[in-house]
């Protein structure tokens, strides 16, 4: 049994998401006053109180969804996987993460959006999307696709399901709350991260069992 079905919605949800993707960056790259708007009407809402354990709360979910760490998770991930005998699963989570990460990159050279005027030092480079909650989402989709699959008791998963769902709510609020993204740049990564997300698993699906040929793969699970 594969690990993604051949989903007949596919083709139209990475249609749907891509164009709002391309509406969104388009407004944000031509400083749309509703993005404005939106924007500072969101930030009033998340930066409205700001006590001391928010502010390191926030600080330390900040840290531990860096882009940096997340090749960390994915390398731990994928090493878990090829010693299970999931090979191919093991080098696709590699592969997605690495090829969304060029993607992301690429996208914020050509929206150039700066930062929020008040953001740390620490946070250099464009506003979006925000490489924070790209990431995050990637390594939660494969979390999601191939580990929960696996667990055998349904109230596990759905604890699963919910630990990471709230994991994903907190890194888009603690971007915003810390100034480091607008909040239309943690939307904008999440459009981006889910349609490359559908690509890749695309991909998958149909080279995953070409792989099972080459030699060192002839073991592995799909």
């Amino acid at each position: 049994m594969m690990l993604f079905n051949r989903d007949r919605d596919r083709p139209w949800k990475f249609t749907l998401t891509t164009v709002l993707f391309l509406v969104v960056a388009y407004f944000v790259k031509a400083q749309n006053a509703y993005v404005d708007f939106l924007d500072s009407s969101i930030i009033d809402v998340v930066q409205k109180n700001q006590p001391g354990w928010k502010t390191l709360l926030y600080r330390g979910v900040t840290s531990l969804a860096e882009p940096k760490l997340a090749i960390i998770w994915v390398l731990i991930l994928a090493f878990l996987l090829w010693g299970f005998k999931f090979k191919i699963p093991a080098l696709w989570c590699l592969a997605t993460l690495a090829g969304g990460d060029v993607i992301a990159a690429l996208v914020k050279k050509v929206i150039a959006r700066p930062r929020p005027s008040t953001h740390l030092a620490i946070d250099d480079g464009f506003s979006f999307p925000s490489g924070h909650v790209f990431g995050t989402f990637l390594i939660i989709a494969m979390i999601w696709v191939v580990l929960l699959p696996m667990i055998s008791h349904a109230w596990k998963a759905w604890l699963l399901r919910i630990v990471l769902i709230i994991w994903m709510v907190l890194v888009m609020i603690s971007r915003v709350y810390l100034n480091a993204h607008f909040p239309t740049d943690t939307i904008g990564a999440i459009l981006l991260a889910y349609l490359w997300l559908q690509f890749a698993e695309g991909l998958y699906i149909r080279f995953a069992p070409m792989m099972q040929n080459w030699p060192l793969l002839k073991k592995s699970e799909i």
